[in-house]
C-alpha cells in the first residue's frame, strides 16, 4: 500500500467516484420521475396571492383598472356582486384592453376578443381569460386567482 501525503487522488479513489457517480445517478434519476408520476397534479403549487384592491363603496358601476400580482386587470361591479379578470392575453401575453362602448375586451397584438365575462369571441387566443375571484372581506373588496 502506499500512502498519498501530497493529498492527490489515487487511482483507487477515482475509479470508486467513477463508478458511484453513474450508480446514484441511475436509482436518482428514476426516483424523481416516479415521484412525480405519484404526486398528484399541482399538488406543491403554492396559493396565488390574496389582495385588498380598495374599500367597498369605492367601486361605481363602471370598470375599474387594478393591478393584481404585478400584472394587469380589470374588475366590474354588479349590484353587490363583484368580477375581475387578469388582462394579460391568453394567446401571447399582451394587455388586453376594455372596450366600454362594445363592453368587450380586446387584444391590440393579434386581434383577441373576449366578452365581458372573459370568454373567447374572436381570435387566436386558445382559452379565456384568467378569472380572478372577488369578494368583501372585513370591509375591502378582496381579489385573489381562482384555483382550479
Amino acid at each position: 500500500m502506499e500512502n498519498n501525503p501530497k493529498g492527490e487522488l489515487s487511482r483507487r479513489k477515482f475509479l470508486g467516484i467513477m463508478t458511484g457517480v453513474p450508480l446514484v445517478l441511475s436509482v436518482g434519476v428514476p426516483a424523481v420521475a416516479v415521484g412525480k408520476m405519484i404526486s398528484p397534479p399541482g399538488a406543491l403549487k403554492p396559493l396565488p396571492p390574496k389582495m385588498a384592491i380598495f374599500k367597498e363603496g369605492e367601486l361605481s358601476e363602471k370598470p375599474k383598472e387594478i393591478v393584481y400580482d404585478g400584472l394587469p386587470a380589470m374588475i366590474f361591479k354588479k349590484g353587490n356582486e363583484y368580477r375581475a379578470f387578469s388582462r394579460v392575453c391568453t394567446h401571447l401575453g399582451c394587455t388586453v384592453m376594455w372596450n366600454e362602448a362594445e363592453k368587450r375586451f380586446e387584444c391590440p397584438c393579434h386581434g383577441g376578443i373576449f366578452d365581458e365575462d372573459g370568454n373567447v369571441l374572436e381570435g387566436p387566443p386558445p382559452k379565456p381569460l384568467t378569472r380572478l375571484k372577488a369578494w368583501v372581506e372585513e370591509g375591502y373588496v378582496m381579489v385573489q386567482e381562482e384555483v382550479v
